[in-house]
């Protein structure tokens, strides 16, 4: 049977909000946490050049920029017959802590279960099966942040019906 690619969806150890929170949290800690904390603070506000290029240095041995950085996994979905499908790629590690030296390997080739829908469904029902399937990989990805940004932005100018049959 002919598989079909949709797209591949980035799978984040967090979502953007918390790993900035930690982020920030972390550079707070370090630059006023210790016991002089109150005259770095009196230090900052005099010279702002000093904190903000402190900070960003913080920013950056942290773990830099959210965006592709904390990518602990990919969901490749496809169609097979008339069935939405998913394999699911991760990073090689057993725990996922921030970190920088990823190695992906191939996990499942079915992340959840498949979602089907009818050989004559609209473009737009066919979009909705893909959606569902997945918050389905939602459910099974407890925890972890899946960027369906791109595929909702063009899933619907997407002539469904054309790529389920190949044309």
């Amino acid at each position: 049977m002919k598989i079909i690619p949709i797209a591949t969806l980035p799978v984040y150890r967090l979502t953007r909000e918390e790993y900035y929170a930690k982020r920030d949290q972390f550079s707070e800690k370090a630059i006023f946490g210790g016991h002089d904390g109150e005259f770095k603070r009196e230090y900052a506000k005099k010279d702002p050049s000093w904190y903000s290029t402190y900070k960003m240095h913080l920013d950056t041995s942290y773990g830099g920029a959210w965006n592709y950085n904390e990518v602990i996994g990919y969901i490749e979905l496809h169609f097979m017959g008339n069935q939405v499908r998913g394999s699911y790629w991760q990073d090689n590690k057993k725990r996922f802590v921030k970190s920088r030296k990823k190695q992906f390997v191939y996990q499942t080739h079915k992340l959840c279960a498949e979602k089907s829908f009818s050989r004559k469904s609209t473009r737009e029902e066919i979009y909705d099966v893909v959606l569902a399937y997945v918050e389905s990989c939602r459910k099974e990805l407890k925890g972890r942040y899946i960027d369906d940004s791109t595929l909702l932005g063009l899933g619907k100018h997407i002539d469904w019906i054309s790529l389920y049959k190949g044309v």
